[in-house]
């Protein structure tokens, strides 16, 4: 924030606003800061400050640093004495005699940081840390340096704050904070510039107290008439809106791709999410007053956490099952069978209910333990494929959640249904992941969060009026925004995450050099290679998702099929067909079309409550493999394609209890490549086709989309932090594998909605695949926006 030197006063003073708005609502929750420095605040190109690491909470070793200002921090448990607490730079006096830190700690870090804005310099430097807290504790700032332009109160201000005697510095934050308010600093005493004779220490001293004192009963009395005039529906203990950040520790990344990866307590005060460390995904809870995370045992493979009503359990997903985890970390217990879950929630008469594939209906089972049971039924007259996210509204019996007809936004709606009665209402049109709080129905619509007044039983949202309250990043396959609510109006949700955007097809060879297609940009989610190389089928996403056939030596595009939603594309052996996933009437089937695009599709499959993917189809043409997901989990078929398809019957290969999908034959049709979790992590296997034989296991850091090249010699499959892997195989009598090697790398599109996210070349020398127009790493952080719900029904 501050490399280029002091930053003009009026954007100072805004700066400093948000700042102590973030301190102040932070303090009035018991939750102190402890290492408030320029590196922990972040400035958005829109001008919305966030004050990142809230809550100093463990003891870690400083390591040498160059630059103190954003140097490591040295820490120890809250208020506990003897430890030094806190960057270098901006420790309070009492924090560098080792003494037990209070709010008083940030209001001085305020000052610190206040002073450098205006200055361009620290205000307490030297050249090592013996230094640094001689001037902290003995020393004064530099005030020649306080610009002249400056209002007389803002030094006035920064001096308060910068008193060695905590006992005379401002109090509190929120006493900073009405210093710093519009009308205050509107008035002469804020307008007028700095006075050049400095005020004597003791005058200083003295006059802040009893100044405090007088503002603080001001406060007082304002936030009194402030809560006796509140509207009903705000709590009585709003504050000021106030955002801060979470920063995952180095290594981790969040787990969100389909699912939505953290939920914050029903009280605000902590977070839990599901973030990657050495490939497997488990939990960490992170409360706001503390800077560490703590994992929970016993949760590997974990996606998609809620919170109980009273916060004291978290409900999860892992390894196909409905789990829940007491915050502690102990009793740990498994309640029922999800195995490809989308969603869940805890209502206040301790039932869960809960989504446990991508095709069905909500089920309900006690927090207990015990016999789960359907909960909604879809209905088939309006072509409902999925109900999903399910949300308890907090004492109220009523559930809200997502119903779909389809993988289009539009094709999204948000219902509620009674616990108590099962009365169901139709709510929003073209809407996802719903949420309620203050009386107000969120929902997500592509990247916006939307609030509407609503409060049950109402059935009907006619002539509401929807606000758009903010943009969030969607999940990739979800069209579902990543966020979550606490009951007293938190908000969290990702930073930093992508939702869709335009994107383009790349040529990449071994080195990373990419190429793209001369076609237009747009949300291509994944491209497959015809068998000569000669074409490509591209999927997009345009509300519907559709399939358009690429001619690579032309560069030209045109629609394939563009009449439903129609996703996984494959072609068969001879180039001559297309196979691909088809939502029609509420059925997700199996679909055939001629590639040159002449007559009808053939429907392949017919069967409810499903899921199909095509993954591949044997050399000889024989056989078409595809995974098929539903209520018992997800499991690996395979269907005769030279039958007729009104008689043709599927064969099961690998059950739901393998936690197997994306089974791909091998060129000479004697091996099949497939994925499967089964570990605890999602790894590459080979086996003989079509089976039964001895399993191998390829991958070793975990993997998925397996893929033979043309030559037959290599498997390449993606590494979880989307590089592509190749192990070079053997393929005789017996299997063999070596250890597997980055061929490709860079960041690209990967999509679950798809068969596969990238195909090769026929000389295996390049990728085909899509690529983000902007990629990003990685997402590392979880924003929180406390009292955002103050907001609801301001604009």
């Amino acid at each position: 924030m501050l490399k280029e030197g002091a930053l003009p006063l009026a954007e100072t003073m805004a700066i400093a606003r948000q700042i102590a708005d973030a301190l102040s609502a932070a303090h009035e929750r018991g939750i102190i800061h402890r290492d408030l420095k320029p590196g922990n605040v972040m400035v958005t190109a829109e001008g919305v400050v966030k004050v990142l690491d809230f809550g100093l909470g463990k003891a870690l070793e400083a390591e040498a640093v160059s630059e103190t200002a954003n140097s490591p921090t040295m820490t120890m448990a809250a208020t506990q004495a003897g430890i030094i607490l806190g960057t270098a730079g901006y420790m309070s006096p009492e924090q560098a005699k080792g003494r037990a830190a209070d709010k008083r700690a940030d209001v001085w870090a305020f000052g610190c940081v206040l002073y450098e804005m205006l200055t361009g310099r620290r205000a307490f430097e030297g050249d090592d840390l013996t230094e640094i807290l001689a001037a902290i504790v003995r020393g004064e700032p530099d005030w020649k340096l306080f610009p002249a332009a400056a209002p007389a109160a803002v030094r006035e201000l920064v001096e308060g704050c910068l008193i060695k005697n905590r006992a005379e510095r401002l109090s509190d934050m929120s006493v900073v904070r009405f210093l710093l308010s519009d009308r205050t600093h509107s008035g002469s005493t804020m307008s007028g510039p700095a006075s050049v004779a400095m005020p004597a220490a003791r005058t200083r001293s003295v006059g802040w107290p009893v100044a405090a004192g007088l503002i603080a009963v001001a406060v007082l009395a304002t936030a009194g008439v402030m809560r006796f005039w509140a509207p009903q529906s705000a709590p009585a203990s709003a504050g000021a809106v106030s955002r801060l950040s979470i920063t995952l520790p180095e290594g981790d990344q969040l787990n969100w791709t389909d699912q939505l990866p953290m939920a914050v307590s029903p009280d605000g005060t902590t977070v839990v999410y599901a973030a990657l460390r050495d490939g497997v995904p488990r939990l960490y809870l992170r409360a706001l007053s503390e800077r560490e995370p703590t994992a929970l045992a016993g949760t590997d493979g974990a996606k998609t956490p809620f919170f109980s009503p009273d916060g004291g359990w978290i409900g999860f997903f892992a390894q196909g099952k409905l789990k829940k985890i007491a915050i502690g970390g102990a009793a740990l217990q498994s309640l029922a069978d999800a195995p490809d879950a989308r969603g869940g929630t805890w209502d206040s008469n301790d039932i869960i209910y809960f989504t446990p594939t991508q095709a069905g209906s909500i089920w309900k089972v006690s927090a207990a333990g015990g016999t789960a049971t359907e909960f909604t039924s879809l209905d088939r007259t309006k072509g409902e494929t999925s109900h999903r996210w399910p949300r308890a509204i907090p004492g109220q019996h009523t559930i809200l959640f997502s119903a779909l007809t389809g993988p289009g936004q539009d094709q999204r709606h948000v219902v509620s249904q009674s616990a108590a009665t099962g009365e169901r209402h139709s709510l929003i049109q073209g809407g996802a992941t719903p949420w309620y709080v203050s009386s107000h129905l969120l929902y997500g619509n592509r990247d916006a969060l939307f609030a509407v007044p609503w409060a049950p039983p109402q059935t009907s949202l006619a002539g509401a009026v929807p606000v758009a309250m903010a943009e969030l990043p969607r999940l990739e396959n979800e069209t579902a925004l990543a966020y979550g609510v606490s009951n007293n109006g938190t908000l969290v949700y990702l930073a930093g995450g992508q939702s869709r955007t335009l994107n383009r097809v790349v040529w990449v060879d071994h080195s990373g050099r990419t190429e793209a297609l001369t076609l237009p940009e747009r949300e291509y989610e994944s491209v497959v290679l015809s068998p000569n190389g000669r074409q490509a089928i591209v999927q997009v996403f345009e509300g519907l998702v559709t399939l358009w056939m690429v001619d690579l030596a032309r560069q030209t595009l045109t629609p394939f099929i563009t009449n439903g939603s129609s996703q996984a594309p494959l072609w068969t052996t001879d180039g001559t067909h297309v196979i691909y996933r088809g939502t029609r009437g509420g059925f997700r089937n199996l679909y055939r079309k001629a590639a040159d695009g002449t007559g009808v599709e053939e429907r392949l499959t017919e069967k409810i409550d499903v899921v199909q993917t095509a993954t591949s189809v044997s050399p000889d043409g024989e056989w078409l493999l595809f995974n098929e997901g539903g209520s018992g989990g997800v499991a690996i078929w395979k269907l005769p394609l030279k039958t007729d398809a009104k008689t043709a019957r599927p064969e099961l290969m690998f059950a739901a209890a393998e936690r197997a999908l994306n089974g791909v034959v091998s060129r000479d049709g004697k091996w099949l490549a497939f994925e499967s979790e089964v570990s605890g992590r999602v790894e590459v296997y080979v086996q003989p086709f079509p089976g039964p034989g001895p399993r191998k296991q390829v991958s070793t850091t975990g993997g998925s989309f397996p893929l033979w090249p043309r030559d037959g010699r290599t498997l390449y499959f993606d590494s979880l932090d989307n590089r592509v892997m190749a192990a070079d195989v053997t393929t005789g009598a017996a299997f063999s594998a070596s250890v597997p090697r980055v061929q490709f790398e860079g960041r690209f599109k990967t999509s679950v909605n798809s068969n596969t996210p990238y195909d090769i070349s026929l000389d295996s020398r390049r990728l085909l695949r899509v690529q983000q127009i902007h990629p990003e790493a990685g997402v590392t952080h979880i924003d929180v926006v406390l009292n955002w719900a103050t907001q609801l029904g301001r604009r």
